[in-house]
This record gives structure tokens, sequence and C-alpha cells, in this order.
């Protein structure tokens, strides 16, 4: 949980210069992913069980996202893969909350901006963003629930 409060930060960066331009920086990748090593090097008790399962989630995320990439492009793009992946690292089975409640952002969202006799397929929705609000969310929902 420590991660993420650390990692905060950095996602509401790519949040938004996701939602300014559309694009997410490597460097954020990059920040991710060693916040993960340091995380899992300096702070965990059980580490082979903690490397386990935060390479199990990155590369589920990098999979599911790679496969969603090369069928269509038009929905997620790279920035969104490298994003998801090296947070799904990041921060393990923790990540499946906050791209839960990424996905709720993202839906009300798309739901807010749509104009009369849209179609809800065709509104492009900043990942990232609702990435790092979805992590906020989860933060908020952590600090009142525990």
């Amino acid at each position: 949980m420590l991660n993420v409060y650390i990692i905060l930060p950095v996602l509401f960066y790519a949040g938004y210069t996701d939602f300014k331009s559309r694009a997410i920086s490597n460097k954020v990748s990059i920040i991710l992913v060693t916040t993960g090593i340091i995380e899992i090097a300096f702070f965990s008790q059980y580490f082979r069980v903690t490397v386990a399962e935060r390479l199990a989630v990155g590369l589920l995320f990098l999979f599911v996202f790679l496969i969603i990439y090369k069928i269509n492009p038009n929905i997620s793009g790279g920035g969104d893969l490298k994003l998801l992946s090296s947070a799904g690292f990041c921060l393990g089975f923790d990540m499946f909350y906050v791209l839960f409640f990424g996905c709720i952002t993202g839906i009300a969202y798309a739901l807010i901006i749509r104009r009369k006799g849209e179609r809800l397929r065709a509104i492009s929705v900043p990942m990232g963003t609702c990435v790092a609000v979805g992590a906020f969310i989860f933060v908020i929902f952590n600090f009142v629930f525990n």
C-alpha cells in the first residue's frame, strides 16, 4: 500500500500529459518499475512471493493490452500499454482495484462528454488520466475503510 502513495504523483503526471497531449512519457514507466524494484528490495518481507506476484501482474497487463493493441491500435495506445504494465509491476494485485476504479472513471468521463447522437464507442478516453484518478480513489477507499 505504501507504493500507491509513492507513485500517485507519477500517475498524476502521466494522467495530465495523457489528457493534454494523448502521450505518456517513457520516463513514467521507468520511474514506476524502479519504484517497484526498490520497494521489493528494501520493504518486502516475502521476497520471492512479492517478485512472482509483481511479475505475474505486470506481464498479465502487458500481454492483455498488447493483444488489444495489436487487434485495434485505435482502442488503446502504446503509452497506455506501458503505463498499465509498469504500474501492474509496481502495485501487484492492488492494480486490479486501481484498474476497476479507473474503468468506472473512464465510463463516467465518456458519458459526461458524450454528445447527442454520438456512439459511446467513438469517444476517446485518456486511459492514463483514468488510471491516475482510479489510484486516487483506491487510496481514498483504503483510508476510509481501513
